[in-house]
């Protein structure tokens, strides 16, 4: 097994290309490798993932990361809501279609990822940016509509007659596709919508709502996802170093999440796994990546956490995301 950092991965692919790299390109003091591993443990059929280790002193600096809890664990806690939006005596309009309100009353902070799925209230909605909900505090979260056609409460999954008076979220359906990640980081409703009526097409879905949820509707994509899903799943049991992934189906790059301690990864790997699935059964392919191109890839990657690009809670990294 082989780790190499960052800026070393960039340099095996150039020796393997005949490039030529400077001893000044070789130096790097980036706190993070990405592991080349020939052990077939993070591949199956059309999806390879790449995992993203962190140093110790690195991590002891991102302690306080592994404190939040994140939004599936939070959704089965009646003292956290997500809820249509209510003003809670802060404003008078409580009307709006692309934004929640979030209260949470646990002593824990809560991280919501964007393009995690909520379903209920009067339609699924889809998390447009990252955020921490702070401990005993209530925050507006803004949302894209992914269930286009439905304006109705659906209390089926509430926990308590509270959570049917304000509109609660209690559904979770994991983080989307990578293709409705990214159209929610456009900003635009439109797109969203086109990227969710794009699968369902894919898989002939025509419930009446128009969700994106829906896929759990088509039995073989369910049974090809979840065969991914108990591959992986138990991968990271004891992880103690590993941050994030790049993901890969075939010749193509899925994307690459990473988060700012194990702990926070480990909790929210399942539901970045369904989008790293999804992806794979959705685009995936079978050909050979070009080595160039994923040297680009880490480059980038490399120079947007220089960057200190990505979400960051007082001062430490929470996520960063980079798709295709």
């Amino acid at each position: 097994m082989r780790f190499l950092t960052l800026f070393s991965l960039l340099f095996f692919f150039a020796a393997c290309d005949n490039n030529t790299v400077s001893q000044e390109e070789l130096t790097n003091d980036s706190p993070m490798e990405v592991q080349l591993s020939d052990n077939p443990q993070w591949e199956k059929d059309n999806l390879r993932l790449l995992p993203i280790v962190a140093s110790e002193a690195y991590l002891d600096e991102q302690q306080s990361v592994a404190q939040y809890k994140v939004l599936s664990e939070a959704l089965e806690n009646e003292r956290f809501r997500v809820s249509e939006k209510k003003p809670y005596g802060r404003f008078t309009d409580a009307g709006a279609v692309n934004t929640l309100t979030v209260q949470n009353k646990t002593e824990d902070p809560i991280f919501l990822m964007a393009g995690e799925v909520v379903q209920g209230g009067n339609q699924d909605r889809v998390i447009a940016e990252d955020a921490v909900i702070a401990a005993r505090s209530i925050q507006d979260m803004p949302v894209f509509c992914v269930e286009h056609g439905r304006w109705t409460y659906e209390g089926d999954k509430a926990l308590n007659e509270g959570d049917k008076k304000i509109f609660a979220f209690r559904g979770y359906y994991n983080v989307a596709s990578s293709e409705v990640r990214r159209s929610v980081a456009t900003g635009n409703q439109q797109a969203v919508w086109d990227q969710v009526a794009d699968i369902r097409t894919r898989y002939s879905l025509d419930a009446g709502t128009q969700a994106y949820a829906d896929l759990e509707s088509n039995e073989e994509f369910v049974n090809d996802r979840t065969s991914y899903e108990r591959f992986f799943g138990d991968k990271l049991a004891e992880n103690e170093t590993i941050v994030g992934f790049v993901a890969v189906s075939g010749n193509q790059i899925l994307g690459a999440d990473v988060f700012g301690h194990p702990t926070l990864l480990n909790r929210q790997f399942a539901a970045v796994l369904s989008s790293y699935a999804t992806d794979a059964l959705t685009l995936g392919n079978d050909k050979e990546l070009k080595s160039a191109n994923l040297a680009a890839f880490v480059d980038g990657l490399q120079a947007d956490l220089a960057d200190e690009k990505g979400f960051r809670q007082d001062g430490k990294l929470v996520h960063y995301a980079k798709l295709r």
